[in-house]
């Protein structure tokens, strides 16, 4: 198929946090606080932040690579290992048609800008679609309206969105890299996770899809007189029971997960009864709760309407990633 000019673009650089979503953080649209990689305050364009070069380009696969990513594949159901089978395919393809294609000596610049559009942009398209497809359903939330989601569709949407904002990010990847001891598997697990990142996401978000009539999905009002933050990984498990010094893993019922819409509403899919389903009005107490919780899950970016605000919460910014290492270490 021939590609336009515009579809031969290389998108380098991948934000793992959807630009649109963090100008609900924006007065003009654009610009947001947030800190930086030492920790300063700093207040620049949304397109600035969140985001990783080459994050979901696709990489060589061998064999080692292959064995890791049909070893998650086959963690999953039957019908969801058919569905990564279906996404992984074009890659393999790609990657076969690439070698014969360097191995007959020819060049031609217009085959080469295909095979490396496809390598760039393949992944980064399918999360912008997963974006676009719940652009709606945001907007309906941030009126109060939860008659949106009793639309199958877009209640579909709306978890496969869900679960790939829990895996598609850098912290979320840092934290699995972390934790793994051989050098050399963390070397195939970084290498490969551009494709698991994205079987991950297909998987949690058909988990939340299926299981949306046991959890209760709440809807979260924000009148204090702080605002919801958001981070670079702004989906959190913030279950009361979990322990932030241990590496343990939730068991299933130990799942409440926070996602702050705006800094004046959140969303949230609950095994526990912390809330009713519905609309719920919050406490200052518990805006204070998430906000360091997300801090302390972010590996650099947190992202706010103020940078006072931002000072406060700053201490807390990558513990998580760090309690990692130290139990790794001991």
């Amino acid at each position: 198929m021939e590609l336009t000019p515009k579809q031969l673009e290389l998108k380098r650089e991948n934000h793992y946090v959807w630009a649109n979503y963090l100008k609900n953080w924006s007065f003009d649209n654009s610009n947001v606080w947030y800190t930086t990689k030492k920790l300063k305050i700093a207040h620049d364009s949304v397109k600035a932040i969140a985001k990783e070069k080459d994050l979901y380009r696709f990489q060589y696969i061998t064999r080692q690579h292959l064995d890791l990513i049909l070893f998650f594949s086959k963690q999953s159901p039957e019908e969801l290992q058919k569905h990564h089978k279906l996404y992984l395919d074009p890659f393999l393809q790609l990657q076969a048609a690439e070698s014969l294609y360097i191995k007959s000596g020819k060049r031609d610049e217009k085959v080469l800008a295909h095979i490396e559009a496809f390598k760039s942009n393949t992944i980064e398209n399918l999360h912008t679609a997963h974006e676009k497809g719940v652009d709606a359903v945001l907007k309906s939330l941030q009126r109060y309206d939860l008659t949106v989601l009793d639309n199958i569709q877009s209640m579909c949407k709306f978890m496969s969105y869900w679960g790939h904002q829990i895996a598609r990010t850098k912290p979320f990847r840092d934290k699995i890299l972390a934790s793994q001891t051989n050098q050399e598997l963390q070397k195939i697990y970084k290498e490969s996770w551009w494709f698991i990142s994205y079987i991950l996401g297909m998987n949690l978000g058909k988990s939340f899809f299926e299981t949306r009539k046991i959890d209760t999905h709440c809807l979260l009002i924000n009148e204090t007189d702080e605002d919801f933050i958001t981070s670079n990984h702004p989906i959190i498990n913030i279950h009361e029971a979990l322990n932030e010094n241990d590496m343990a893993v939730p068991s299933d019922e130990e799942a409440d997960f926070f996602y702050a819409i705006s800094p004046k509403l959140g969303y949230m899919i609950n095994r526990s009864d912390r809330f009713k389903n519905g609309v719920n009005h919050v406490s200052l107490d518990f805006v204070k709760e998430v906000n360091r919780k997300l801090a302390f899950n972010a590996d650099q970016y947190i992202i706010g309407t103020n940078e006072i605000q931002l000072k406060i919460y700053r201490k807390f910014v990558g513990k998580r990633l760090s309690v990692i290492k130290e139990i790794k270490t001991n």
